[in-house]
């Protein structure tokens, strides 16, 4: 595109940038210029325009995304370090690159920045030329963090000669393997799996936060302070964190005082040719912000210690200043009057393509545009399976097309391209005769998303409960019952270094065990606090719990059996798939869906078109797209002619399920209908005729749905949703109704991967652990009452048109709140529900919230399990300190349904100081902020909870005798035996005594969690491959195998080898064996007598035989053991 601004004195105007021509036209503007800046209005336009933009660029292009840090004014807190890692390598290609594109927006250009000269210091390029001393040295400078593990960007961990870095500038973490001082190998490592992969030969290493305090900082800061606040300023704790050179989440508030020199991100771009464009006028929306940081000020500054705002905001001098050199243009939508500095861009709209599925060809829009029109066509396909459908398309007009990877071309030969890839909306160029068309245009609204990448482990790693051990965590020891973890002790026992895991029972007894017996401990999940009742040692007490627990869980596993086989003996209706019309319904999902979400649909397609009666049960979170797997099944069962009613609990949930439902089916010719008590009467007994008449094919309901007054003409799905808040009454109706029909059943509540595995043996269920892939972590804060906050808080999430959660859980108070509330914003529309109104006033108070009456809704926790409101996406917790930690997840979990930003404010009393344990929950609460994070909470009420649900109420008495984890251990292996009769042992079960150290030692793994975890991992092994791929993960991440760790391997493969050999005990001494067997009836004598003189063979008492031994080759000695066992049996 030839360079049409070139005057830096004009205001330019662009318009006529139709769908994403924007960043279509930008990337050829931005050709004729070292730099191009784009200011946006937030952080999702920054991420969605870059993705685009990307795709027209290619590869040769720095894109970089200076991101805001989305605070209030003058807010102090620690910031995403994803936000902090984007805005980080802006400056790192801004200081490398020549020709940048840099997305940003008003608020982010508005701040004053570190200055550059400053900057360019925190970046190092390191290779194999990097010294050991070196290297930790700047580390430690650019305020890394060392950790055991590196997990995150900003974190480095040290094993001997292994450094592990995650730069905070590279998208891999860095292994890097020394030979004394100097790189022997450079590799990028998998963060879930720790594997190292690909070797490199150099990298970046950022620094971990934008503002590095040093001695220089130091000394400018002591004498800045002196001029702008008064002498008790020194006795703040916001001084004393930056003397001491502590991390200080405000360093960004007082820049000005730490440098002599803040720059703004305009000064920052180097080059002779640079252009602004802007869909507002830059100038304007930076003084909004300007006065908004001057309100906040005017309003504080006698109260706390902040800076002028003129000081952190870019005046309006300096912006002149520093854009006087620089092109500016103004982006338009629409198309412009054209003058001297207004022009159009070269773009037009597209016509509607979208298919019409109530139509007898519903590509019939699509097919005359690519027929009757010239232009060069592009389809940019954000999903596989779409992709696969417009080439069915094509194929079936005869039209050839190519597939294409980038759209980097000056020309295009041929009339059809694809490549999947997202645009948001399509465009034509009309002087270069080409159409861009996207998912959108032919299939609907779309939602963006970027792939998540997969964990993948070869060993099933449920290590984490053991891994999360603490001091005084309550287990369970499959012999000795429940007691409590002490730590690991290293003993000497007769010149043997051994590490032993020390548990505390009953009366102050101790117990140490073995880390080799790691696989009969479980954490134990049942009572809480610390009044679990311990056992005692030398009794059969536990003996006779745990025989008891084992009858009662047989009993559950032969009715789960029983249910099982009766629904397989019985046939039920056989639908019949017409794959294209499904597939076109399919494909109008806005969102791309998750890997557990395809597999759950998969399953649930193929019981329909069995002919067994389905009975299947989908957990999985809020939001986490179990609708969609229902509404694919009641299209099915529509398309067959057979009619699906959705149970749910409450007239609320109805309302919701109804409005998504018809939202979805809107472009087919399925008829959806609902009966609910929010209807007229008029309206309800026209609605029942229909579905006798056969008129509706999709009913959704409450428990009115199983009245006998309701007659249906082809019931054959029953969709239930979160079955255990029905009645019991409701409950037997709802056996009834199963009987030979296909069912789906609906929860929310968390099975963990145990139980999982329990039912799945005897039960047909989907569990869905990922969540969308859009989906962003929650901002979490935790604040003292501060009605400045709270009204910035408040008056965000209603300027961009969503609604607040404010969560009080004083009803007696709850009046005085209301009124605190509209002190802080007097146009706020206020609701209120709590858990002693009348249901039926709940309901009407949730339907007007819902219909976006009411800006705010102050309620208690009765919130705790309610809705999926994808507009309320901020949430106000008073008192939060008050609260569980599992229950503030929850309640926090009611917002960031969508690829909205949600926050959360833990709110605490301003005055009132708060306990040691309300501290570290809401320490806990705020550093888990990811995604599916509730796992690693004090998730065992949730456990037991999802227990009692699938498994009977009844069963949380065992569960809590004998501890979660045994109890599903023993469901299991009870289901597993009467399936197969196959009661395999446990390597576990075998005791070896070896007179040798085996033992990870603290030099190898100095972290004792980890050490925990490695040990359980070793114990868990079910096979020699599992055993050899551990050690190469071992010897991947910490260097090779010291002595010690070697010989509990050996014992962990021979313990393998011995399994199912009848082996008890073995004690190794100097010179001679003991085996102790546990059955000897199994045992052949003839073969004993005829080995005896081989291996030196005499026979003890207690079922033992012993014999010599000549060598002390651990390796060789395993080997003579198990030939000998092998040769008797």
């Amino acid at each position: 595109m030839k360079n049409i601004f070139k005057d830096n004195t004009k205001n330019y105007i662009y318009g006529g940038l139709y769908g994403s021509s924007g960043s279509y036209v930008i990337n050829k503007i931005s050709s004729n210029y070292d730099n191009t800046i784009i200011l946006l209005n937030n952080n999702s336009e920054i991420v969605n325009f870059s993705n685009e933009l990307k795709l027209f660029s290619g590869e040769d292009k720095k894109i970089s995304q200076f991101l805001e840090i989305e605070s209030f004014p003058y807010e102090s807190f620690i910031y995403d370090i994803n936000i902090l890692s984007e805005r980080l390598k802006t400056y790192k290609n801004i200081i490398n690159t020549k020709k940048n594109i840099i997305v940003t927006s008003y608020s982010a250009v508005s701040k004053y920045l570190t200055p550059k000269d400053t900057i360019v210091k925190y970046f190092y390029q390191i290779n194999k030329e990097c010294k050991y001393n070196n290297l930790l040295s700047s580390l430690k400078d650019l305020r890394y963090d060392r950790t055991q593990k590196v997990l995150n960007k900003g974190e480095y961990a040290i094993r001997g000669s292994i450094v592990d870095i995650f730069s905070t500038v590279e998208d891999q973490p860095i292994r890097i393997n020394f030979d004394g001082d100097d790189p022997e190998t450079i590799k990028v490592f998998n963060l879930d799996s720790q594997i190292s992969n690909n070797s490199i030969d150099t990298f970046t290493l950022g620094p971990a936060t934008e503002v590095i305090i040093t001695n220089e900082v130091l000394k400018t800061y002591k004498e800045k302070c002196k001029n702008v606040f008064d002498h008790e300023y020194m006795d703040d704790i916001e001084y004393d964190k930056i003397i001491n050179n502590l991390p200080h989440p405000s360093a960004l508030n007082i820049l000005p005082i730490l440098f002599d020199n803040v720059t703004s991100l305009f000064d920052l771009v180097i080059g002779n040719k640079n252009i602004i464009l802007s869909l507002k006028n830059p100038y304007t929306k930076i003084h909004a912000i300007r006065e908004r940081y001057k309100d906040f000020y005017d309003k504080n500054k006698e109260k706390k210690y902040i800076l002028d705002y003129k000081t952190l905001i870019v005046s309006n001098d300096d912006l002149l200043k520093s854009t006087s050199e620089m092109i500016k243009c103004s982006l338009s939508l629409y198309k412009v009057e054209t003058s001297l500095v207004a022009m159009n861009s070269p773009i037009r709209k597209l016509p509607s393509l979208l298919i019409n599925n109530t139509f007898k060809d519903p590509y019939k829009s699509l097919k005359d545009y690519i027929q009757k029109n010239d232009n060069t066509i592009i389809f940019c396909i954000d999903r596989k399976s779409l992709v696969i459908e417009i080439q069915k398309l094509l194929d079936s007009l005869n039209l050839k097309y190519d597939l294409l990877t980038d759209l980097n071309k000056s020309s295009y030969s041929k009339k059809i391209y694809i490549i999947e890839s997202y645009i948001d909306d399509g465009f034509i160029d009309y002087e270069k005769n080409i159409s861009f068309i996207s998912s959108k245009d032919i299939f609907g609204s779309r939602s963006i998303s970027i792939p998540r990448k997969s964990k993948n482990r070869l060993i099933d790693n449920y290590v984490n409960d053991i891994s999360t051990l603490e001091i005084d965590s309550p287990v369970v020891h499959d012999s000795y019952g429940v007691g409590r973890y002490k730590g690991l002790v290293n003993m000497d026992i007769e010149g043997i270094q051994t590490e032993l895991i020390k548990l505390e029972y009953s009366n102050d007894d101790i117990l140490y065990i073995p880390v080799t017996s790691i696989n009969l401990l479980k954490k134990y999940s049942g009572h809480t606090g610390l009044n679990i009742p311990l056992h005692n040692l030398g009794t059969d007490y536990w003996i006779k719990i745990k025989n008891r627990a084992k009858k009662k869980i047989n009993d559950i596993a032969v009715e789960l059996l029983e249910v099982e086989s009766k629904r397989l003996a019985s046939k039920g209706f056989c639908f019949k798939n017409n794959p294209d019309e499904y597939q076109r319904f399919c494909d109008t999902f806005p969102y791309e869906e998750t890997n557990d979400q395809i597999k759950a649909i998969d399953n649930v397609i193929i019981d329909m078109q069995s002919n067994k009666p389905m009975d299947r049960l989908i957990c999985g979170d809020v939001g986490f797209g179990k609708t969609e797997i229902i509404m694919r099944a009641s299209f099915l069962s529509a398309i067959n002619n057979c009619q699906t009613i959705i149970l749910a609990p409450t007239t609320i949930l109805v309302e919701q399920h109804y409005k998504s439902f018809l939202n979805r089916f809107s472009s087919t010719a399925i008829n959806i209908g609902r009966v609910s008590r929010l209807q007229s009467t008029k309206d309800k007994k026209e609605t029942l005729s229909k579905i006798k008449n056969g008129e509706i094919d999709i009913i959704i309901g409450t428990h009115a749905l199983l009245s006998k007054n309701i007659e249906y003409k082809n019931l054959k799905l029953l969709v239930i949703d979160e079955e255990h808040k029905f009645g019991v009454t409701d409950k037997e109706k709802i056996k009834k109704l199963k009987t030979n029909i296909d069912v789906i059943t609906l929860t929310a509540t968390p099975i963990p991967r145990t139980l999982n595995s329990a039912l799945s043996q005897v039960k047909d269920l989907s569990v869905m652990v990922t969540p969308p892939q859009n989906r962003k972590s929650i901002v979490t804060r935790i604040v003292k009452w501060d009605k400045d906050i709270l009204i910035e808080a408040i008056d965000r999430e209603i300027q961009r048109g969503g609604q607040i959660y404010y969560v009080h859980n004083e009803i007696s108070t709850m009046d005085n709140e209301i009124e605190k509330i509209s002190l802080l914003n007097n146009k706020i529309k206020i609701g209120r529900i709590h858990g002693q109104l009348d249901p039926k006033h709940i309901e009407i108070e949730m339907h007007k919230f819902l219909n976006r009456e009411y800006d705010l809704l102050i309620c208690t926790s009765i919130i705790e399990s309610g809705l999926d409101i994808q507009n309320v996406n901020t949430i106000i917790i008073n008192n939060s300190n008050k609260f569980g930690l599992s229950q503030l997840h929850q309640i926090r979990g009611r917002v960031g349904r969508t690829n909205r930003q949600a926050y959360a404010y833990m709110v605490i009393p301003e005055y009132t100081p708060i306990t040691k344990d309300a501290e570290k929950r809401l320490e806990a609460i705020d550093s888990v902020e990811s995604l599916g994070g509730g796992l690693e909470l004090a998730t065992h009420d949730l456990e037991i909870r999802g227990a009692g649900e699938i498994l009977g109420e009844e069963q949380s008495g065992q569960i809590y005798e004998i501890g979660y984890a045994m109890f599903t251990d023993i469901l299991n292996k009870s289901i597993e035996f009467l399936k197969t009769g196959d009661n395999e042992d446990d390597p576990d079960s075998i005791e070896i005594d070896v007179n040798k150290s085996c033992l990870i030692s603290q030099d190898y793994i100095n972290d004792i969690l980890t050490r925990l975890k490695y040990y359980k991992k070793i114990s868990s092994c079910k096979n020699f491959d599992e055993v050899t791929y551990l050690c190469d993960e071992l010897i991947d991440i910490y260097g090779p195998l010291p002595d010690y760790l070697e010989n509990l391997i050996m014992i962990t493969k021979l313990k393998l080898q011995l399994r199912d050999k009848n082996v008890k005990y073995i004690k190794i001494l100097e010179k001679t064996i003991n085996i102790e067997f546990k059955d000897k009836e199994k045992i052949n004598p003839e073969k004993i007598i005829s080995n005896m003189n081989q291996y030196d063979i005499k026979i003890l008492k207690n079922n033992m035989i012993q014999f010599s031994l000549d060598n002390d080759d651990l390796f060789k000695i395993s080997e003579k053991i198990n030939n000998l066992v092998g040769s008797i049996l």
